[in-house]
This record gives structure tokens, C-alpha cells and sequence, in this order.
């Protein structure tokens, strides 16, 4: 392998980002490529191309099965242990930094529980989805304060737009059966203050 200028190879496109991946979330495990590919996402012609180059460059060690192949990490490499596993750990870590920030402008005595919902806590956003942030409190105007701080902060570092709810207590109490509260209360973050079920007794 080259020992400079070598990272287009290594993460050249799309397919293999997601192979790289799913190699490293499933450590450890040996798979076809057409299983690989299937995990991944990719095409079976796409991730066969992508598995030959991260051969290649060591990352990868191909052993030939009667008519497949079977693709497993090669876990003694150096691309491997510096560059790849780190960069995914802290993909990993994305959200906690975000809620961390979230949490450091929201924990205040007048905000009473923030949480994240939507797709961003479903690890299912798009592209140019906000982060929802729904947050119970009888002072409206530190709140929306309190959020504003972080969404600067959070944008200058991640590009992505917060989208605040806020709420009195006595408003959520009152819309608690509404498909928007229901919705949060099915699958949410917390970021700091009460849980909503014990704001919600």
C-alpha cells in the first residue's frame, strides 16, 4: 500500500463508508459479500470493487469459500486501529456531544425537563432534519433564551438547525393525550431536568 495520500482509497465514496461501517459495528464477524453487501446497504457489484481496494490497503482479508468469498477486518491494521475505528467512534458519538452542549444551556432552575424527539433521537434524520427539542417550562422567555445559546453553539459546530417546543407545565399536562405529546412520550432524549412521565403525575 502507499504510504501517502492513501485516505481516497481507504474512504473513497459512499459504499465504502458503509462497508467500513458495517465491518466495524459487527467486529469480529466474517461475512459473504453478498451478506456484506446486504448490511451495508450497497450493491453486491459495488461492495465486491470496494472489498478488492480495502484489501489492498490491508484493511480487509479476503479467504475464497468453493464459490464465495468470505470478507473479515484485519484487525492488525494500522489504517485500521488509527484512522478507521477511531473515525467511527466518534460518529458514534455525535448525539452525546450535541446533548452535551443542549444540556450545559438548558439546565436551568426554570426549565423543569428538556428532552430530544423526532428522527434525530429515532437515528432515523435526513440530511436537513432540525433537532427536535421539546422542553417543559413556566418561564417561556428563558427558555427560548436558554435554547437559542445552544442552537448557536450547535450549529457553528455540527451545521444543524435546533427546533424548540416549549410547553408550561400545566399545557403539557393538559395536551398529554395529543398525538405531538404522545409522539415525544413514546420515543424521546433526555437532556436534563424530570423525566415526563414524572412531570406528567
Amino acid at each position: 500500500m502507499k504510504l501517502h495520500q492513501y485516505l481516497e482509497k481507504a474512504l473513497g465514496n459512499k459504499v465504502t463508508i458503509s462497508v467500513l461501517r458495517t465491518l466495524v459495528r459487527y467486529k469480529g464477524k466474517i461475512f459473504t459479500i453478498r451478506r456484506l453487501a446486504q448490511d451495508a446497504g450497497a450493491s453486491h457489484p459495488g461492495v465486491s470493487e470496494t472489498v478488492d481496494e480495502l484489501e489492498k490497503l490491508g484493511i480487509v482479508q479476503i479467504q475464497p469459500v468453493g464459490r464465495s468469498h468470505q470478507v473479515s477486518l484485519n484487525e492488525k491494521s494500522y489504517v485500521l486501529k488509527k484512522i478507521i475505528e477511531p473515525m467511527f467512534m466518534v460518529e458514534k458519538q455525535t448525539l452525546d456531544q450535541v446533548i452535551l452542549i443542549l444540556k450545559k444551556h438548558l439546565s436551568t432552575k426554570k426549565i423543569i425537563s428538556a428532552v430530544v424527539f423526532g428522527s434525530v433521537s429515532r437515528g432515523q434524520e435526513k440530511e436537513d432534519s432540525d433537532i427536535d427539542v421539546f422542553i417543559v417550562s413556566d418561564d417561556f422567555d428563558d427558555a427560548i433564551d436558554a435554547v437559542s445559546n445552544a442552537s448557536q453553539e450547535i450549529f457553528a459546530k455540527f451545521h444543524s438547525e435546533v427546533s424548540p417546543i416549549v410547553f408550561s407545565k400545566s399545557e403539557l399536562k393538559s395536551k398529554k393525550k395529543s398525538e405531538l405529546v404522545r409522539s415525544i412520550l413514546d420515543n424521546h432524549t433526555v437532556i436534563c431536568g424530570k423525566n415526563l412521565e414524572d412531570v406528567l403525575k
